[in-house]
């Protein structure tokens, strides 16, 4: 994206943040009107009925200025035609699910089949290779990529489950993601770098509400178009050079790790793996963060704690591995090997995918802070 000077970007910049704090507030305000006031489900950590469905929010202000920047000629590409068709049809499904919850059969072919029609309007690939091994059929690469992205935007759907955890990761991903392609190529005007820095400004305007205690959550329409813009770009990435494919296993090793270990785990157990739960790491760190400490605000310490807990370790422990996979990409196997060992260690500790006592207190914990909750309204 080329500019005379800073004031332009600045001033989009301005305009989208602005777009996604009005859209928010407005749909805060319509929430019971539209149905998105719901009571908890078993996935969720909240006990209060909490609006959903904010993440449209972001979805249209940065849809928007994708469209207006694509059709002015400042970005131009394959990319940008791709996100905004299949992200808006992601983002639809999402928000049609969040109202009137579609069945997961139907929701998955929906999503399976948006999500292979972008990767292969991205075709050719780049071939994956490995110490020599080089993998370069087209049409494998297709099937990998699109089960990855599958994956990948359900992850993120499936790690949404506290205050400001999923929004808190995506910007830092792509605030981390942009750094590195300045830090690789010296330039600061490349397609995915806009898009990239264009959705971080967008989701802060939704977070201002999202962070603990949240007034609103994002909902399957936020979730599921983070998981979808973030995989098409990192995909463009790839096929550009920019990035590498273990750059984008490490910076956002926290929710692969945790999403996929919890997932297996379950499979093993024979639980019903894509039914709504707790027992992911990150939601049972924050039970018991809350159970050490008593009082109504204690739910609302825990989930600002894990949130913040990840975002020291995208920073402090992620970024510096990504960039050593970045420069050294043949020892990127081994690099991934050492960002995720300690975060499965950690996953193991805190008994992802493993039911136990701890939901049962919670339970408890729950009906008693809603209770209160009740009689304090009154």
């Amino acid at each position: 994206m080329m500019f005379d000077s800073l004031m332009i970007p600045g001033l989009i910049a301005v305009g989208v943040f602005l777009v996604s704090f009005i859209c928010t507030c407005v749909i805060l305000k319509l929430a019971p009107q539209l149905g998105l006031v719901k009571s908890p489900t078993s996935r969720c950590s909240h006990v209060m009925p909490t609006p959903r469905g904010g993440g449209v929010s972001f979805v249209i202000s940065s849809l928007i200025a994708f469209s207006i920047l694509y059709f002015s000629g400042e970005l131009s590409g394959t990319l940008i035609p791709v996100i905004l068709c299949g992200g808006t049809l992601i983002a639809a499904l999402g928000f049609w699910d969040d109202l009137y919850n579609v069945p997961v059969r139907y929701r998955l072919v929906a999503q399976a089949s948006i999500i292979a029609a972008s990767v292969f309007a991205l075709s050719p690939l780049p071939a994956l290779e490995l110490w020599g091994w080089k993998l370069d059929a087209m049409l494998l690469s297709w099937g990998i990529a699109t089960v990855a992205l599958i994956w990948w935007l359900n992850l993120f759907n499936f790690m949404d489950g506290i205050d400001g955890i999923a929004g808190g990761e995506a910007a830092s991903t792509l605030v981390a993601a942009t750094l590195l392609i300045f830090i690789k190529t010296g330039l600061f005007a490349t397609t995915e770098q806009a898009l990239m820095l264009l959705l971080t400004v967008s989701l802060l305007g939704f977070m201002i509400f999202n962070m603990p205690p949240a007034k609103i959550f994002m909902g399957d329409a936020g979730s599921t178009f983070l998981g979808f813009t973030l995989g098409i770009v990192a995909l463009s990435s790839l096929n550009s050079g920019l990035l590498n494919l273990w750059v984008w296993l490490i910076l956002p090793a926290v929710f692969w790790v945790d999403a996929t270990f919890t997932l297996l785990r379950r499979m093993i157990r024979r639980d019903c793996w894509y039914q709504a739960h707790q027992s992911h790491a990150y939601q049972r760190l924050s039970r018991f963060l809350e159970a050490t400490r008593g009082g109504r605000k204690a739910r609302h310490r825990a989930h600002r704690k894990v949130s913040l807990g990840t975002l020291c370790i995208n920073v402090g422990w992620l970024l510096p591995l990504s960039l050593i996979a970045l420069y050294w990409p043949a020892w990127g196997l081994l690099t991934v090997a050492v960002a995720w060992t300690p975060l499965v260690l950690l996953a193991v500790s805190c008994g992802a995918g493993k039911p136990g006592n701890i939901e049962l207190q919670q339970k408890q914990s729950e009906k008693l802070e809603f209770q209160e909750g009740v009689s304090l309204e009154v």
